[in-house]
Formats: C-alpha cells, sequence, structure tokens
C-alpha cells in the first residue's frame, strides 16, 4: 500500500496493537512474575526469524519480548527482509533501536481498504525498515489483532490479564531513541499522530503509562535486560 494512503488512514484509524522489545537473552516467566507480570508459559518460536519470544498481555496491547535463538537463521531473515533482528536484540553493540510498534485498525471504516487483510502486515515504507537506528514499524490487518485474538471470556485469557500488579491498560507511549540521524516519514507521521511521543535519549528506552498511572507507581525492567519502564 502506498504511504499517502497509509498516512491518509492513520489520523484518526491506527493504534498500537502491540510492541516488540529485542533483548539479547531469554526473559524467563518466573522473572516476570518475581515483577508481578504473568506472562505466557512457553515461548513463542518463529523458526524463520530464528527468534524465540515470550508475551506479556494487557487489556489493550501486548509485550513481546523477543531475543534471537539461530544466529543464523536470524541473518539469513536479515537478509531477505531487511528486518534484522540480531542487531536490534545486540542494540547496546549495534545502536539500532530495540523496538517494533505494530500498528491495529482502530475503526471497522479501515476495512474499506481491501488490502489491509490481503497480507500478514503491512510496512509504512522500506526505509523505515531498513533504518536500524529507530523504531520498526508496521500494520497488521485486524482480524490477526489483540483485540480479535483475545476473548474476554475465556478463562485462560483472564489468567493472562489478571497481573498481580494489577496493570490494565496502556494510556500513553512514550519511545526513547539514541540517534540524531533524521527520522523516516513513518515515525514523524506515528508522533504527528500522537500515537506515540518521542524523545532524544542516551540510551533506547519505552516508557510505557498504564491506567493513567493510576498508582503511581514505576516498575523499571531494565534489571532484567529489557530497556523499559512501566508507570502505573
Amino acid at each position: 500500500m502506498p504511504l499517502q494512503l497509509l498516512a491518509i488512514a492513520t489520523e484518526s484509524l491506527l493504534e498500537i496493537d502491540h510492541i516488540v522489545i529485542c533483548v539479547s537473552a531469554p526473559i524467563s516467566a518466573f522473572a516476570l512474575a518475581d515483577l508481578g507480570l504473568v506472562s505466557s508459559s512457553q515461548p513463542l518460536r518463529r523458526l524463520q526469524q530464528g527468534t524465540a519470544s515470550r508475551l506479556i498481555f494487557f487489556e489493550n496491547v501486548y509485550l513481546e519480548l523477543l531475543w534471537v535463538e539461530d544466529e543464523l537463521a536470524a541473518e539469513i531473515y536479515a537478509m531477505q527482509s531487511g528486518i534484522d533482528f540480531l542487531a536490534r536484540a545486540n542494540w547496546p553493540q549495534t545502536q539500532a533501536s530495540p523496538f517494533s510498534i505494530a500498528l491495529r485498525p482502530k475503526s471497522a471504516a479501515f476495512n474499506s481498504a481491501p488490502t489491509i487483510d490481503s497480507q500478514p502486515f503491512l510496512n509504512f515504507a522500506v526505509d523505515n525498515w531498513r533504518t536500524q537506528s529507530e523504531p520498526l514499524c508496521f500494520v497488521i490487518p485486524e482480524s490477526i489483532s489483540l483485540v480479535a485474538l483475545l476473548d474476554p471470556t475465556s478463562v485462560m485469557h483472564q489468567q493472562l490479564l489478571a497481573h498481580p500488579a494489577q496493570i490494565q491498560r496502556l494510556t500513553s507511549t512514550a519511545v526513547g531513541i539514541s540517534t540524531t540521524t533524521p527520522l523516516t516519514g513513518s515515525m514523524t507521521l506515528l508522533e504527528r499522530e500522537g500515537v506515540i511521543s518521542l524523545e532524544l535519549q542516551s540510551k533506547p528506552l519505552l516508557d510505557l503509562t498504564f491506567d493513567h498511572r493510576r498508582q503511581k507507581r514505576t516498575l523499571d525492567l531494565h534489571q532484567l535486560g529489557i530497556p523499559a519502564v512501566l508507570n502505573y
């Protein structure tokens, strides 16, 4: 889909579905549980990418903590797709951004663009995919979004949302970037439309606010090797 068409639709019809955070080592469910977070019991493996990930679900978004298990497969995938998960997972050495932002249709009106459901995902622009210094961003079809897959009546799904820390809904997203290189149109578009806010930092940082910080608490995930802070 041309960038111009996505730009028009994004003004009111896209929102964050999930955020991928690339890490250098596997994250265990037990380590997350110690911090009051429920996560998927088994890692999600994508053999073609050479990656595995652990998911943390909230009411309107989920976090995917992703690491590389097969470096050769990850290198081949990077050559084929332009998406270098190995570089992003080793961000302290490569200066790449460890984040990817997946967006979903916010309204049924977005379905008027038939190509959205015809592909697994759509990128804003190729230059964003190949610009390692900024977060990767792409649109996923509504049919595989969190809203479509999460069943509030399912006991298992309810358990995944029942965090002891009592964190429920993402209410704002700030992304720290450590590059002074001009951003691609994809990133400036997301900031302009209020989907995310961008901040220049010495290191990449994902600063998420949940429930309008009702509990006035902060959970720093750096202790697990995750460049993210949860305010709730």
